[in-house]
């Protein structure tokens, strides 16, 4: 891949596609007639098409001026350095939410409200994030210094082009939420013991059989970490395989298999938290965990296999 291809696809992938064709062959013959003129003038090729698209510019810049997508909430001088700074800093916001959910159910409180507790603080710094960013972006413009053609982190080169990288099926967004539901059930099987349901008298009342540990709670542990590490290894392959789908099918067999024969035998969820939540018979809450896991593990397997089967991309 040439460094106008690279070019060519870092600004197509702002503009609409059903813009893309007209686009990319304007693009593409402008590029070689600028890069042509230079060679004419005696500029080594390579060296020729270095400076063309040098002087383009940042293609995503290019990319919103092609599509006719004004760059207004900050105005264009900033824009794009703003929405660059803010993707990558609203990441950490996740992180004093999952402080606040850990201290909660460490402290014993309902894993309901420690869930609820970890959402609105990430919600919250996430919230002052984009304010104090914006609003620094904001001063930036109105009383800095007027800026020159080049970004605030200096003048966009072709240095600053993406990697070529091979097509993925699995998103950083979709293994993160992945990984951490899997986390959030290991830390509700693991914390049972500390973190219990508060029945209105403040009794400490744990929501699942407190027998199940240490043994079952441990393999069901360990089963939900093995998700993870599949998980894991999905985003470094880009995709499903089939060996991770055989793997897949035999941990998701095993975990549901579990929970189905613990709850068949009224061995899951503790009696005394029914009698506290008001729940009058185990029976309908044992049969609704089952067809719960059932169906969650079938569409699970299914789907994998249905990623693993298909035929890749070229």
């Amino acid at each position: 891949m040439t460094l106008t291809d690279r070019y060519v696809s870092a600004t197509l992938r702002r503009v609409p596609a059903d813009q893309h064709p007209d686009l990319e062959q304007e693009l593409r013959a402008s590029v070689a007639d600028a890069v042509e003129a230079k060679v004419e003038g005696g500029t080594d090729p390579a060296r020729a098409e270095t400076d063309v698209l040098n002087d383009l510019g940042d293609p995503d810049r290019l990319a919103a001026d092609l599509a006719g997508r004004p760059l207004h909430l900050i105005g264009p001088a900033y824009y794009l350095d703003w929405l660059r700074l803010l993707k990558v800093l609203l990441w950490i916001s996740l992180i004093p939410g999952a402080v606040v959910l850990t201290v909660d159910l460490v402290d014993g409180d309902a894993v309901g409200s420690a869930i609820w507790s970890g959402i609105w603080t990430t919600a919250s710094v996430a919230l002052q994030i984009a304010f104090w960013t914006t609003l620094v972006f904001v001063a930036l413009e109105r009383y800095g210094s007027p800026r020159d053609k080049g970004d605030l982190t200096g003048p966009w080169t072709v240095d600053r082009l993406p990697a070529e990288r091979p097509a993925r099926e699995a998103s950083l967004v979709d293994t993160v939420v992945s990984v951490g539901l899997l986390v959030l059930v290991a830390a509700v099987l693991l914390l049972q013991n500390v973190a219990t349901y508060r029945a209105p008298d403040g009794t400490a009342v744990p929501v699942l059989q407190p027998d199940l540990w240490p043994v079952w709670t441990g393999v069901l542990v360990a089963l939900v970490a093995i998700e993870i590490v599949l998980t894991i290894l999905v985003y470094a392959r880009g995709r499903w395989t089939v060996g991770l789908a055989v793997a897949n099918t035999v941990v998701g067999a095993l975990f549901a298999g579990a929970v189905v024969w613990l709850a068949s035998a009224d061995r899951l969820v503790n009696p005394a938290f029914l009698d506290v939540t008001g729940g009058d018979s185990l029976a309908w809450l044992s049969n609704g965990i089952i067809a719960a896991t059932v169906v969650i593990a079938g569409w699970d397997v299914v789907s994998v296999w249905v990623k693993a089967l298909r035929v890749p991309r070229a």
